[in-house]
């Protein structure tokens, strides 16, 4: 097995506590902000050992391989800690697991919006995963910035 990590950062002109709601319901909406996800369903809601609920997911996907485009099917388990923090693992064949931390910072008269993300992946796999990783939540945290900040300023 491989393993990488990528990080990112995007600036949102809204405050904290609108941009972590957002993130917060993601997984309800990602299809329409995630550039490969085509549907997800909540299977179940369990609880961490410090009482954190804990979100199952199955998540449909495409991807474009040359002049062919696949679908698969992975599973994702999200939590949202009392401070905010969004950390999913996603589980995907052959032996594919994303995990991901994504959190808020104020910052000016906004918010900064930070994705950790590590990697393991089969060898062979790897140069492929982290391109469609790292290129789908670029246009996710794109979309979600224009989303909120649309949003935002149409409230004011």
């Amino acid at each position: 097995m491989a393993h990488t990590t990528f990080e990112q950062a995007i600036f949102i002109a809204a405050p904290p506590e609108i941009v972590r709601a957002q993130l917060a319901k993601l997984m309800t909406d990602v299809k329409e902000m995630h550039p490969f996800v085509i549907a997800t369903q909540h299977v179940k809601t369990t609880t961490a050992p410090d009482g954190t609920p804990i979100q199952h997911y199955l998540v449909r996907d495409r991807m474009k391989l040359g002049l062919w485009t696949i679908a698969f099917t992975y599973r994702v388990d999200m939590t949202v800690s009392a401070d905010g923090k969004l950390t999913s693992n996603a589980y995907q064949s052959p032996g594919i697991h994303l995990y991901n931390i994504t959190w808020c910072e104020l910052e000016g008269q906004g918010t900064c919006i930070r994705e950790y993300i590590e990697i393991t992946a089969p060898r062979l796999l790897m140069k492929l995963t982290y391109k469609g990783a790292a290129t789908a939540h670029k246009e996710l945290f794109a979309n979600l910035k224009e989303r909120i900040e649309k949003e935002h300023i149409s409230a004011r």
